[in-house]
């Protein structure tokens, strides 16, 4: 495993990024967000954590399959959610790959800072490497988290 840290401002308040990993709770909304996910379903959810007006589940199993160089590929992601200031969760590969990823987050000027501590194994990938496509990934999520909000916030707006 080779271990990477992040550290970030997300153009969001803290409660905006809240709301925004709430949807990330959903299946079917996770797809909508990001459509390299194509499927999924979840396993198991643990009790539930009241924040910002929605319920999280403090543990939550998924299986979900994923286009990974444009090649479809099942995954389990176990998450350990607790708002405001922890988002975590590992992803399992049937090869063996795996990534774990523990975000924090805090207010700060221009939005939410996020704090990333990971590792990361992928199977015949060197590590330096995978920790760029890892990198690489976040950064792309992050755009889809971005336009997915602003999707939102224009279908609120017409709908007002």
């Amino acid at each position: 495993m080779k271990a990477f840290r992040t550290e970030d401002i997300f153009s969001l308040s803290l409660d905006d990024t809240w709301d925004l990993l709430h949807a990330h709770v959903d299946e079917a909304r996770l797809r909508k967000i990001h459509p390299r996910i194509i499927s999924g379903q979840s396993i198991r959810e643990g009790e539930s954590v009241e924040f910002h007006g929605h319920s999280f589940p403090r543990e939550k199993v998924a299986e979900r399959v994923i286009r990974i160089g444009g090649r479809p590929s099942k995954s389990r992601w176990s998450y350990r959610i607790e708002p405001p200031e922890t988002y975590a969760y590992e992803v399992a590969f049937p090869n063996g790959s795996v990534l774990r990823v523990d975000n924090t987050y805090s207010p700060t000027k221009g939005g939410t800072l996020v704090k990333t501590n990971g590792e990361v194994s992928l199977k015949r990938v060197p590590s330096f490497l995978a920790v760029w496509i890892v990198k690489r990934s976040f950064n792309q999520s992050d755009r889809e988290d971005l336009a997915y909000v602003k999707r939102m916030s224009q279908s609120i707006v017409r709908s007002a």
